[in-house]
């Protein structure tokens, strides 16, 4: 990490500014500096302390690392005129963190999304349980996009949806009963409608009670009872903004063209194998299910 005093002058550098000191901010930085020779084109890459933003002139480019460095970075590009167009890329959050944090971004303002595209969930379930072909996911009531996201995904994959709509907490429990008894299978997505922890908890306990596998975005939601679980770790989310990092820092002098924001590009599979013993699934390896989805989307 680098100290406050020592980036005053060194608005040529990207800086990349971490939420907290935890494992993953740290994980990710670390993926992030050992890509930028590859992609920093000369450009200094300085990893700033948790939560010390310095004074003075601003940098060529911003990447935050979580949303508490996210809102930091829109707070100082409010109150200071030379921050207002820094260009900032917000990594290691889900889509509905960065819209709850920066609700207009400018163009200037971008993302790596944690969350993966819902094909890449529907082919995991496809490639691992092949024989459940009723998909369950509960969406919010006002949810239209992504409504039409999953079912255009849904139709692509030769599975059915069976959605719930939740609105107020108290509709939950409700829409999750309506969802089981007609689902092979329950995905819980990074909804804020379900991101609750005990809504959570409460997901992963009744669809188990009556044995319907669950398919999550995190590792902590499949120890905690999820049969599997699809999501990009920290080193992935960091090696993402090194790519994305690449055309922008290509100009010769300043930032050429921002990149659009994007879902995760790198993916991780997980089991919980005692789950999956549990209600009778006969799941392939994680190895071969990455190594099945990394074909069917065309990576090395």
């Amino acid at each position: 990490m680098v100290g406050v005093g020592q980036v005053q002058a060194a608005s040529d550098a990207v800086w990349v500014l971490p939420s907290d000191a935890s494992w993953a901010y740290t994980e990710a930085a670390t993926a992030l500096q050992a890509d930028w020779r590859q992609v920093g084109r000369g450009r200094e890459l300085l990893i700033l302390g948790a939560r010390e933003l310095p004074s003075g002139a601003p940098p060529a480019a911003l990447v935050t690392l979580g949303a508490a460095a996210l809102r930091l970075a829109m707070e100082r590009a409010s109150a200071q005129a030379d921050w207002a167009r820094v260009p900032v890329l917000g990594a290691l959050l889900p889509r509905d963190g960065f819209a709850a944090v920066w609700k207009r971004p400018p163009a200037w303002v971008s993302a790596a999304y944690l969350d993966q595209p819902i094909e890449r969930y529907l082919a995991l379930i496809r490639r691992a349980m092949p024989r459940l072909t009723k998909v369950g996911v509960l969406v919010h009531e006002d949810a239209v996009s992504q409504r039409q996201a999953l079912l255009k995904a849904a139709q692509a994959q030769g599975v059915r949806l069976v959605i719930g709509s939740v609105g107020a907490p108290e509709t939950l429990s409700a829409a999750l009963r309506s969802v089981l008894a007609d689902a092979d299978v329950l995905l819980i997505l990074p909804d804020s409608a379900v991101a609750d922890v005990s809504a959570l908890q409460h997901m992963l306990i009744t669809a188990y009670r009556q044995r319907v596998p669950v398919v999550s975005y995190s590792p902590a939601l499949v120890k905690a009872g999820a049969a599997m679980g699809l999501y990009a770790s920290p080193a992935q989310a960091g090696r993402q903004v090194a790519a994305m990092l690449k055309g922008p820092l290509s100009a010769s002098s300043g930032v050429s063209a921002w990149p659009a924001a994007r879902l995760a590009d790198g993916f991780t599979v997980a089991l919980n194998e005692q789950v999956c013993r549990s209600l009778g699934l006969d799941v392939p390896d994680v190895s071969v299910l990455t190594d099945a989805l990394r074909r069917e989307e065309g990576m090395r």
